[in-house]
């Protein structure tokens, strides 16, 4: 009877270990789109600067005076100061993700674009999402996240939960760096966005491109199809492969062996 109770004890321990949560080693290679859902000669949006991290990397406040990372991609579509600030945080993930389908220039996402990135993340160090892009043309507009903490890639178990995020017009931000107007503006023809009339003005809600409307952009359509604070913009998607560790599948081919000796067993204490 004893040796019955120390055969069967091998699978259970095996099956316990089947259901551990997976170690930190096997991260999940996450694959985040981001696509401009805009109508035809709508806004266009810069390539965006994407942060993983552990919820501590708060780039803005809403009714705050802008830094000079955030006043950089408003009005020139530059993340390096994005980039520097977030070099310190530890374990964190970031990269630029520039469109590849439909872009224009250096990856500048037109109505209809498309771009991806792919990045093995650690389910805490790197559990949420922060992206930060111009929207032009505009003197200082631009789409990020206020919260760091508004997109949750993985739970507090550390699992995936995806992402499937649209955002509309009302969720464009005016850096309030700089007045409106084609003076200055970016992605206009005629305009140079080095031009800086400042405004002095704090971070809002501001989706009224109205002093644009009509005018040419370099990429050889008039703005005319203006956002509205319902209008589609962002589409932002996020899937996941998380490797199995390959002691699971030594555990899974051992299974019939393990039955096999265990009846074997059965048969010589019977007998």
């Amino acid at each position: 009877m004893q040796s019955i109770k120390h055969n069967l004890l091998i699978p259970a321990c095996f099956l316990a270990g089947a259901f551990l949560p997976l170690p930190e080693a096997y991260a999940s290679n996450v694959t985040l789109t981001f696509s401009n859902i805009s109508g035809a000669n709508g806004p266009a949006l810069s390539p965006f600067f994407v942060a993983f991290h552990d919820g501590n990397f708060d780039a803005f406040d809403v009714g705050a005076a802008a830094s000079s990372a955030i006043e950089s991609i408003a009005e020139l579509a530059d993340g390096s100061g994005l980039a520097s600030s977030f070099s310190g945080h530890p374990g964190g993930v970031s990269g630029t993700v520039t469109a590849s389908v439909n872009g224009f220039g250096p990856g500048i996402f037109l109505p209809g674009a498309s771009g991806n990135i792919t990045v093995d993340l650690d389910p805490v160090k790197n559990r949420y999402l922060s992206f930060f892009a111009m929207v032009v043309p505009s003197n200082d507009r631009f789409v990020g996240n206020d919260s760091p903490l508004s997109f949750e890639l993985f739970d507090n178990a550390g699992h995936f939960n995806g992402l499937n995020h649209v955002a509309n017009g009302d969720s464009i931000w005016d850096a309030g760096t700089e007045l409106d107007g084609a003076e200055g503006a970016a992605f206009l023809v005629g305009s140079n966005a080095v031009d800086s009339p400042a405004q002095n003005g704090l971070i809002q809600f501001n989706h009224d491109f109205s002093a644009y409307a009509g005018l040419a952009t370099p990429a050889g359509y008039n703005f005319t199809d203006l956002p509205g604070a319902n209008t589609p913009l962002l589409s932002i998607t996020a899937v996941s492969q998380v490797p199995v560790p390959a002691a699971f599948w030594l555990f899974g081919s051992a299974l019939p062996l393990i039955g096999i000796t265990r009846r074997r067993k059965l048969s010589e204490n019977a007998a």
